[in-house]
Formats: structure tokens, C-alpha cells, sequence
């Protein structure tokens, strides 16, 4: 299941969509249907070129990362919870790389966000999130790992090393410390769908969004114009999580 759920949001991205119409557009022109050859090969190209423009990738992005507000300081919460929970990224260990490499840019920038709220909250608990994909160890062993060559004690964690889904993270974190208030780390433009499984499974949660890579659309200004890899993947996950909150609006998570 979880692979054929990597398959499917894989496939659902920008770039395999221009591929598939421009394949498709390029068939339909050989067997000399040129009104569907056009259609198919225009939107295939539209669909190639726009995913690469920072305006396109701002304006999808931008209404999902600034959802929900930083906790610029745990001061500014009306309490002081006892859980920080950080949800699960990639973790890819080798031999030759220290931990913080394994994990990926995501998960160490959640990672590092969960281990800044841990600081000015020192009696909390630091709950590292996240199970394996596919042949990889699971991410909250990769966390629990760099959490402690970072300086917490072992005995702060809490290592939740089963869910492979964030339906499945939320749902392990509710059964796990019931009605009491944790702050859930996660990326900006992931939080929004986190926040639904939160209020879904009834975890009493503060959202504590990190990781904003959008800036205010739209932006008109020299080299954001440009095709760049950057707002590909910009694009990418903001298309990743609106299929995700569709899915979620639809019942099949």
C-alpha cells in the first residue's frame, strides 16, 4: 500500500502530467488526429514550462505556507505544553555519512525547529515521528540519532519509529498521550493538512509550521521569471499537498 501511494503521488506530479500529454499529443498526431494532437501537446507544455516559473510556484505555494503562524517564541503560547512532536522525513544512513547527512534537508529542518521550541520549553518531551519507506530504517531512529549527538538526553525522547503516513503519526500521537497539548512540527505547506488529521483524530494540537521556502505572490521581478528547478519543486509540493488535502476532503485517508 505504501508503495503503490509513493507510485500514485509520484505520477501526480507536474512534470509525468506534461510527459503523459505530450506523449499522448504526439500519438494522436501520428494516427492524424491533429485538433487532440494540439490540445494534448499545448497543455503538456503549459503545464512543463509554468511549473518552472517562480510566480506560478509562489502563488501555489504561498496560501499553504502562511496558513499557519511560526512560534517565533514559546513565550507567546498561552501554556507551556509538555510534547513537542516532530514529524517524519526522509532518513537514507550510510556508513560514511554522519547522521545529519542521512537525514534529508526536510527532516533536519523540522528537526531543528522541534530542537529550538525544546530549548525554551526544557521540561518537555521531544517525541521524533516517523516509520521506514520502502528498504530505509524508519526517520524517528534518524532523529532520535541526531537529537542526541545534538545534546538531548536520551531519556527526553520519545521515538515513534511505526507510522509510515501522516494519518497514521497523528493517529499514533492521540492514542499515545490522549487529551493532553502537543506541538506538532511539521513543513508549512504540510501543516494545513496535518492540522485536518489533528482535528480529525482529536489530538489537541499547536501547529508549529517551519520550513517556508514561498515568498508573498506574486513576484514580477527579474530572474523569477526564469524556468528554474527550484520552483519546480516549489510547485511539486504544493501540488503534493493539495492532492493530499483532496484526498483527505474526499475521505480516502
Amino acid at each position: 500500500m505504501v508503495t503503490l501511494r509513493a507510485t500514485l503521488d509520484a505520477l501526480l506530479l507536474p512534470l509525468p502530467i506534461a510527459v503523459a500529454l505530450v506523449t499522448s499529443g504526439l500519438v494522436a498526431r501520428r494516427l492524424g488526429r491533429r485538433g487532440t494532437a494540439c490540445a494534448a501537446l499545448a497543455c503538456g507544455l503549459a503545464i512543463a514550462i509554468g511549473s518552472t516559473l517562480g510566480p506560478v510556484a509562489n502563488v501555489a505555494l504561498y496560501p499553504l505556507e502562511s496558513r499557519y503562524r511560526s512560534i517565533l517564541s514559546a513565550a507567546e503560547l498561552p501554556i507551556a505544553p509538555r510534547f513537542i512532536a516532530v514529524l517524519g522525513a526522509g532518513y537514507d544512513p550510510r556508513d560514511e555519512l554522519p547522521v545529519t547527512a542521512a537525514l534529508d534537508p526536510i527532516g533536519m529542518v523540522r528537526l531543528a525547529e522541534g530542537l529550538r521550541l525544546y530549548r525554551q520549553l526544557p521540561t518537555s518531551t521531544l517525541i521524533v515521528s516517523g516509520g521506514p519507506v520502502g528498504s530505509n530504517p524508519p526517520s524517528a531512529q534518524g532523529y532520535a540519532r541526531a537529537a542526541i549527538a545534538l545534546g538531548v538526553p536520551a531519556e527526553a525522547l520519545m521515538v515513534f519509529d511505526t507510522p509510515t503516513s501522516t494519518a497514521a503519526e497523528i493517529r499514533l500521537l492521540r492514542e499515545r498521550l490522549g487529551d493532553a497539548t502537543v506541538i506538532v512540527v511539521s513543513s508549512a505547506a504540510h501543516m494545513p493538512r496535518t492540522m485536518a488529521l489533528c482535528a480529525r483524530f482529536g489530538l489537541h494540537a499547536i501547529p508549529a509550521p517551519t520550513g517556508q521556502i514561498a515568498r508573498t505572490p506574486v513576484l514580477l521581478n527579474g530572474p523569477t521569471w526564469l524556468p528554474s528547478g527550484t520552483h519546480l519543486r516549489m510547485t511539486e509540493i504544493a501540488t503534493h499537498e493539495y492532492l493530499g488535502l483532496l484526498a483527505l476532503s474526499l475521505g480516502l485517508t
